[in-house]
C-alpha cells in the first residue's frame, strides 16, 4: 500500500480557507430564510442534541446571554422551540424544538441539499468524485466539538 506524505501547514491553510469560503458561498446560495444564522444554529443544536439551557446554548453559539434570551423568546413566539423549567434546576430554562421548528430546519436542510447538490453536478466528474470521497471527513470534522483554544487563535 502506498501512503501518501504527510499533510503541511501549508495544505491545512489552503484547505481551511476553501472550507471558508464554501461556507460562504453555501450561505449565499440558499434560499433567504427569516430566521439569522445563528437562529438556525440554534434550532439545528436543539434538533440534534435535544433540550438545552440558555447557558449552553450562549457557550454553543459564542453570543451574549440576553442575545440568547432575546433570540429564545422571538423563536418561542414562533412557536419553534418551547421552554420548560430544567427537572434538575427550578431556577434554570430548558429550551427544546418543537415539531413546527424540527420541521422547519428539516425544510431549510432540504432546500439547502438540493441547492448544493445541483451545483456540485455542474462540476467535472473527477471534482464530483473528490468532493463524495470527503464525505466521510467532512462529516467527522462538522461533528467535532468547537476547542475554545482553536476558536481564540492560540498555537500551544
Amino acid at each position: 500500500m502506498t501512503r501518501s506524505a504527510p499533510t503541511t501547514g501549508t495544505d491545512l491553510t489552503q484547505l481551511a480557507v476553501a472550507l471558508e469560503r464554501t461556507a460562504s458561498w453555501l450561505r449565499r446560495a440558499s434560499r433567504p430564510v427569516e430566521w439569522n444564522a445563528v437562529a438556525m444554529s440554534t434550532l439545528d443544536a436543539l434538533s440534534r442534541t435535544g433540550p438545552q439551557r440558555v447557558s449552553g446554548l450562549v457557550t454553543q453559539e459564542r453570543i451574549t446571554q440576553p442575545g440568547m434570551t432575546g433570540l429564545v423568546a422571538r423563536l418561542a413566539a414562533a412557536g419553534l422551540v418551547e421552554r420548560s423549567p430544567d427537572p434538575r434546576d427550578g431556577r434554570a430554562t430548558l429550551v427544546a424544538i418543537t415539531p413546527a421548528g424540527r420541521e422547519y430546519v428539516a425544510t431549510f436542510h432540504e432546500s439547502r441539499a438540493r441547492t448544493v447538490a445541483a451545483h456540485v453536478g455542474n462540476l467535472p466528474d473527477e471534482q464530483q468524485r473528490a468532493l463524495l470521497s470527503a464525505t466521510a471527513a467532512l462529516t467527522a470534522l462538522a461533528a467535532q466539538p468547537i476547542a475554545e483554544d482553536a476558536v481564540r487563535g492560540d498555537r500551544r
